[in-house]
């Protein structure tokens, strides 16, 4: 009899003991299928932000690939005009040199004139002076 209710006993505790298991197990699962659906969730935000970056790099290259063209294209434009104003300015002092060459030439063009028509009037004045002490 004893042995009988000792039994039962053990019987009703591991009835117990069963069921409290397999709610825990119950419960497990529940949270294995929420933790599944949360890292499915993570794994997902994840990929989206993975694309977003591989986007938003393509994005960044194109830009610092145009920036880098446009920066090339300006310095080689600006070596052109470097080069550009450095001949002008050259042109201006060989322009300058010649112009000042032109007014020299022209100034001693003028005073040779001027000087020969002085010389020609010192000889009339001459010419004149002899015939005037000629008769004389």
């Amino acid at each position: 009899q004893v042995s009988r209710n000792e039994l039962d006993w053990f019987r009703q505790d591991s009835e117990t003991q069963m069921k409290k298991w397999q709610q825990e197990k119950k419960e497990n699962r529940e949270n294995l299928k929420a933790l599944r659906s949360t890292a499915k969730k993570h794994s997902d935000t994840n990929e989206r932000y993975l694309k977003t970056l591989d986007d938003k790099e393509k994005q960044y290259n194109v830009c610092l690939n145009t920036f880098l063209e446009t920066s090339n294209k300006f310095a080689n434009e600006k070596g052109k005009l470097e080069e550009l104003i450095k001949k002008s300015q050259d042109n201006s002092q060989e322009c300058e040199k010649r112009a000042v060459k032109a007014e020299v030439s022209v100034l001693q063009t003028w005073k040779e004139t001027e000087i020969w028509k002085l010389k020609g009037t010192i000889a009339k004045a001459e010419g004149n002076l002899r015939m005037l002490k000629a008769p004389s």
